[in-house]
């Protein structure tokens, strides 16, 4: 197998209508995380974007995505940000892992959401966990039966939820994409009081995480798009979330709402209004990520298998990744700040960051 690495910021259109092609063919391959746009974007905010374009004696056979750190270490596009990790390949593409990390100049790569069908990692894993979804592709009152058949009461405690608030408040307005720019910087407010509260990084401090999302919004085409979906009640957005679709799949990506009408459950609210809306948009699934939390429990009704590891080339690298893992900061991240020297961690920060 050749693997030619090119910057994804140089993807020639016949890269991109094969890789679509490819999309197509794999219905594995339906989250917008693999759509070329979603990497086109992550390029234009970021300097390490790279893609490894495999090819056999008959063409190319497959598209890998990547970000390549200091000292060729690969992480997936998009870095804590990418919830569904893959080689962009036809279901019955073959490679080899090693052989791919190798050829496109990586001492390994790390992964957190790789689809653990991709059975060429299969070695590479270290654990595997569930991705759960809403599968819409019945409709949605089709979902909310099967929901309500499995023993789960979270819908019809939320239309309590939304009776009580329009009956004490007002009439609750819902639009599944409205970009506007004071709405965008209100949910960035919120989720940045979520993040302080909680004690976890604060993810909109670092512009290319901002730059990101704004590009992801401008991007409206049927097959790819940056989603900010809004609920309001007399006027007053009370819940707001940013996410991005394909043609088919919807992912659940960055929720909050106002804590002062927490009572009303207003993120679970707005949730389900996107659910009742994505039929109609034709999105027949709605992926929720992965993590333990009770909503994803009592509303996912599928699951995606998805896995963590490491595909290791040079021994070496294994040793420096765990520097890596300690001191680099979010901006580049796969893992936290761990307790470093303030000296050493700015070193490695400056170098990871590749703004």
């Amino acid at each position: 197998m050749k693997v030619s690495v090119i910057s994804a910021r140089e993807l020639l259109a016949e890269h991109l209508e094969l890789w679509r092609q490819m999309l197509a063919a794999n219905p594995a391959l339906n989250s917008p995380y693999f759509r070329p746009e979603f990497t086109q974007a992550v390029a234009a905010v970021r300097r390490d974007v790279q893609v490894g374009v495999m090819e056999e004696s008959n063409g190319v056979i497959g598209f890998f995505p990547f970000q390549r750190t200091a000292m060729g270490m690969g992480r997936p596009v998009g870095g804590a940000l990418s919830d569904f990790q893959a080689v962009i390949a036809a279901p019955d593409a073959r490679w080899d892992a090693e052989e791919l990390i190798r050829k496109c100049g990586l001492s390994l790569w790390d992964f957190d959401h790789l689809l653990a069908s991709q059975s060429a990692f299969a070695s590479s894993h270290r654990k595997t966990e569930s991705s759960p979804y809403m599968d819409l592709s019945g409709g949605y009152e089709s979902y909310a039966k099967a929901r309500r058949e499995d023993g789960s009461e979270q819908i019809k405690k939320a239309g309590n939820l939304r009776r009580k608030v329009e009956r004490e408040i007002g009439p609750l307005e819902f639009a599944a994409h409205q970009f506007d720019e004071a709405t965008f910087q209100l949910l960035l407010k919120w989720k940045s009081q979520q993040y302080l509260s909680s004690g976890t990084t604060d993810v909109f401090t670092y512009e290319w995480t901002v730059a990101l999302l704004r590009r992801l919004l401008e991007i409206q085409t049927p097959e790819f798009a940056g989603m900010l979906s809004v609920l309001s009640v007399n006027g007053r957005v009370i819940a707001a979330h940013l996410g991005m679709r394909s043609r088919t799949t919807w992912h659940y990506w960055f929720p909050s709402y106002d804590h002062e009408f927490a009572k009303f459950s207003p993120g679970l609210l707005l949730l389900l209004k996107m659910a009742e809306a994505a039929p109609a948009m034709r999105i027949n699934r709605i992926d929720l990520g992965k993590g333990e939390s009770q909503y994803k429990n009592r509303l996912g009704s599928g699951e995606t298998v998805i896995s963590e590891g490491s595909v290791l080339v040079k021994p070496w690298a294994s040793m420096w990744r765990k520097v890596r893992r300690n001191t680099e900061s979010w901006s580049g991240t796969l893992g936290g700040v761990g307790a470093v020297p303030a000296k050493l961690l700015r070193r490695v920060d400056r170098k990871l960051r590749f703004r």
